[in-house]
């Protein structure tokens, strides 16, 4: 028996909601990324720097004379082989950190790489940036005599 009516394929539907339900998934998806970035640029942002005090008149060639001293001594303690590369970088960092606190009363042993940056302190910001690999990698690698060197005249030609 013939018959002239044709069946409609099963599952007809129109794709066009599958498109919506997709571009709301993606849209959904790229917001919630974007909060999660704004939301940790502006916890970094809220970090309070002291600025540098004017009014306290300091003995500042004898600061410095006691920090050049320090360096002198970690500088003897590592070529002697009493202490490693990485302690020895942590010491110069300490010692640089600790001028600084002693000279401006900011907090800098305190302050993350980051929080540095912000103090506009362009000379202590590469010095500790330089000294963050040789302290925090797996094996630490670098030029300690350079570095001494930079550290010296940091703390020199500081005003």
């Amino acid at each position: 028996m013939q018959t002239s009516i044709n069946l409609q394929d099963p599952l007809t539907y129109s794709i066009i909601p599958l498109i919506i339900s997709v571009c709301l998934v993606v849209a959904t998806v790229i917001y919630i990324i974007y909060l999660s970035k704004t939301k940790e640029k502006t916890e970094i942002e809220e970090i309070d720097v002291k600025e540098i005090p004017e009014k306290n008149i300091k003995n500042i060639p004898a600061i410095k004379g006691k920090y050049l001293d320090q360096l002198e001594s970690i500088e003897y303690k590592y070529e002697n082989n009493m202490i490693e590369l990485r302690r020895a970088y942590q010491m110069i960092s300490e010692a640089i950190r600790l001028f600084v606190f002693e000279i401006t009363d900011i907090t800098t042993q305190n302050y993350s790489l980051t929080e540095i940056k912000k103090l506009n302190m362009p000379q202590l910001y590469e010095l500790i940036k330089e000294y963050y690999e040789p302290e925090f990698a797996s094996k630490s690698v670098g030029d300690f005599k350079a570095s001494i060197i930079k550290a010296r005249r940091v703390i020199n030609e500081w005003n």
